[in-house]
């Protein structure tokens, strides 16, 4: 009887560590575009910043114009996502297997897809770098939500 009690608190315990990573509220429906805009315009001022067409005391002034923005944004996001899912998960410590993959699949994606980013940045004007980060930001994240969400899914399931 004492092995039951034992396995049932076992079952508890992996439930509560999983519940962050799998109870959360799915994403509203205009946070995709606004992560793949925040992106695209990060990703722009990045290249201005660097081009040689213009002044550097303007591209300084442009660049700080915005940067300053978008970092408040970031504060606000950050906020607001603290508010609307509570708990956040960690990416260190005890995590679900299912979830453990999605995140190394994700970094691994992320990297390759960062990289394919900055090889378009040296080759094609600013406002084409934004353009083109925004689109593969957006689709990057609605890709990662699926797949997200099918783990989650399955770690549920798999507790239930």
């Amino acid at each position: 009887m004492e092995s039951n009690d034992v396995r049932a608190q076992l079952h508890a315990l992996e439930r509560a560590e999983a519940a962050p990573y799998v109870d959360q509220r799915p994403s509203p429906w205009w946070f995709a575009p606004a992560f793949g805009a925040w992106f695209g315009v990060m990703a722009a001022v990045q290249d201005f910043h660097w081009s040689h067409d213009v002044s550097s005391m303007w591209q300084a002034l442009v660049t700080l114009a915005i940067l300053v923005p978008m970092a408040a944004l970031i504060g606000a996001y950050t906020s607001w996502h603290q508010r609307y899912h509570g708990a956040w998960p960690k990416l260190v410590g005890p995590k679900p297997p299912e979830i453990r993959r999605v995140y190394r699949l994700y970094f691994l994606a992320f990297v390759v897809v960062a990289a394919a980013l900055v090889g378009v940045a040296l080759l094609v004007p600013w406002w084409v770098t934004g353009a083109v980060t925004a689109v593969v930001a957006y689709g990057f994240l609605v890709a990662y939500e699926r797949v997200y969400e099918r783990a989650a899914a399955a770690v549920r399931e798999r507790l239930a």
